[in-house]
């Protein structure tokens, strides 16, 4: 377990060791549940036994039937500031000009069942929450010299709202570095000429050397206002609008400029970008680093840092329900049944199904986001797999193997993107899965010693090549979409799960009937944190999979 958290850290290992025979009554114990998980519930309830415990009240009626707005309400969260201070310049302020904070009551047992149900949790790092807002803090480096919006231009620029394509015209036709462009504005009257590096390594965007401004009182956001027209001898002229204007600091880490640190501004080698160039007679050439006299002469060459936070907040799901005083002396007479018990797992089981299809359904959106820049920056359809594609000598066996390679190239692409790591789990449905059951190499998941799962959610498969397969009951049988992806950890960029109540139950008695009624409520976040977060998933796209499985759906497409 990472010991950098988005949130304030408890002892970890006492925590453990407290909740260990709580977690054990619920058959949760070492031989049967990674270290994370235990640790991750064991944290949980230690935040939520740290709440005052109410299990059951009851309501006084003002209203026969009390209703939304016949009583006081919290509201959204609100953080306090400066002016909202009790006592303000003399005057208190008034309650609907305040921070806002409460405490919920809870009850331990429902929140490790939920939890233990909910197989997704796999997919994301978990990371629990202490209060119902947050704030994540992102931190960049960027290569400086200057800033957007000042007179002072900077050293390097991405352009964000212009595609390769739209330089070039094609995207097999790329742009040596050098390549002199220019933007004219009239209103200001400026001219910047610049010089073409690359494309940023993430997203794609050509990244550019501002050399020159013909007006230097002008910033560079108002050298690339609307109406602006960008123009090269290869590209033509290309006029800015609202759309395709947007100019940003290039990020350093992400990206890597040749020349920014080799070079004096005497040196007219152009700087490169992010990957090696090619080859020319058999060499490939970079910028020299500068002798002593040059050193000597040489200015330096800035980079910056800036930084921003993240709001996050628990929002909140819910489920009422109830049995008639009838029902429950009856079960529990005539068939030994504890109605409130039902109730209660039927609503874990909402819960779960709820936070699960969320979860998954991120990390495919981050999968099609991923995928797009990938087309941008390494080319279209390396996503993609056509088992129809081959002929000759093909068997059952051998488009398997395909199958898997394709799995472990996207593995490794995710490795290249991201340089956090490769891939390490494929989520996809049952019939991709039997598609791979019997390849060597697959090995059969011991899911029978996991956690129980509830049906209708995720399970594991098994694993291929180090990376585990889980099954979505949820998607069509037709499906075509897999998503390789990386759960990562808690300090690394992906999607992050920030429960802050996983599960309280209020219990009441009906007014009218006078019979138990239940409340189960879950308050959690689902956020995109880190940089690039969509880099540690990809989702692929197969085509053929009949010639594997032996057929093929009434739909063959449904995600068309």
């Amino acid at each position: 377990m990472s010991s950098t958290r988005l949130f304030r850290r408890n002892n970890d290992a006492s925590i453990v060791k407290e909740w260990a025979e709580v977690l054990g009554q619920y058959g949760i114990n070492e031989s049967n549940t990674s270290a994370d998980k235990i640790q991750f519930l064991s944290e949980m309830a230690h935040l939520q036994a740290m709440a005052p415990v109410n299990e059951a009240y009851a309501t006084t009626p003002g209203l026969y039937f009390q209703r939304p707005g016949s009583i006081s309400q919290m509201g959204n969260p609100v953080a306090p500031t400066y002016s909202q201070q009790p006592f303000f310049q003399g005057a208190k302020t008034p309650t609907t000009d305040a921070g806002s904070g409460d405490k919920w009551p809870s009850l331990l047992p429902i929140s490790i069942q939920a939890a233990a149900k909910t197989v997704a949790f796999d997919l994301v790092s978990t990371i629990n929450m202490d209060a119902p807002v947050g704030f994540i803090p992102y931190l960049d480096y960027v290569y400086q010299g200057g800033n957007l919006n000042t007179e002072y231009e900077p050293f390097l620029i991405k352009l964000v709202g212009i595609t390769k394509e739209d330089l070039v015209g094609s995207p097999e036709v790329d742009l040596e570095a050098g390549e002199e462009f220019t933007v004219t504005s009239s209103t200001p009257d400026c001219t910047t000429t610049m010089e073409f590096v690359g494309y940023s390594r993430v997203d794609g965007s050509p990244v550019f050397r501002i050399m020159e401004m013909s007006d230097g009182s002008t910033s560079i956001a108002q050298a690339f206002s609307v109406g602006a027209v960008l123009e090269s001898k290869i590209t033509g002229e290309i006029e800015l609008t609202a759309k395709n204007n947007k100019i940003d600091l290039l990020s350093a880490l992400e990206n890597h400029i040749s020349g920014f640190t080799a070079q004096n501004d005497e040196d007219e080698t152009p700087w490169s970008g992010n990957f090696l160039p090619d080859a020319k007679d058999d060499r490939i050439s970079l910028p020299e680093s500068m002798r002593r006299e040059q050193g000597e002469k040489a200015q330096y060459r800035q980079m910056g840092v800036r930084m921003f936070t993240k709001y996050v907040e628990a929002k909140t799901d819910q489920i009422g329900l109830s049995a008639s005083v009838e029902q429950i002396q009856d079960f529990n007479r005539v068939w030994n049944l504890d109605v409130i018990s039902m109730l209660e797992n039927i609503g874990v089981n909402e819960l779960a199904q709820t936070i699960s299809k969320k979860l998954t359904a991120e990390v495919y959106n981050l999968g099609y986001a991923h995928t797009k820049e990938i087309a941008k920056v390494e080319g279209k359809g390396l996503t993609d797999l056509s088992l129809d594609a081959f002929g000759g000598f093909e068997n059952t066996s051998t488009l398997q193997r395909r199958l898997i390679t394709k799995f472990a190239e996207m593995s490794n692409l995710i490795y290249h993107r991201s340089r956090w790591g490769a891939g390490e789990f494929i989520l996809t449905n049952g019939r991709v899965a039997a598609a791979v059951a019997d390849i060597s190499g697959y090995s059969f998941s011991p899911f029978n010693s996991k956690t129980a799962q509830t049906g209708g959610q995720l399970y594991p498969a098994g694993e291929v090549y180090g990376m585990k397969i889980y099954v979505d009951p949820n998607q069509k049988w037709g499906a075509t979409t897999t998503v390789i992806g990386r759960r990562g950890k808690d300090d690394e960029p992906g999607i992050k799960f920030l429960p802050y109540i996983m599960a309280e139950t209020i219990q009441t008695i009906s007014e009218s009937t006078m019979s138990p009624k239940l409340a189960i409520k879950s308050r959690y976040a689902i956020t995109q944190a880190g940089w690039h977060p969509e880099t540690q998933y990809i989702t692929m796209n197969i085509e053929g999979l009949e010639k594997v499985v032996g057929s093929a759906p009434a739909i063959a497409n449904p995600n068309a």
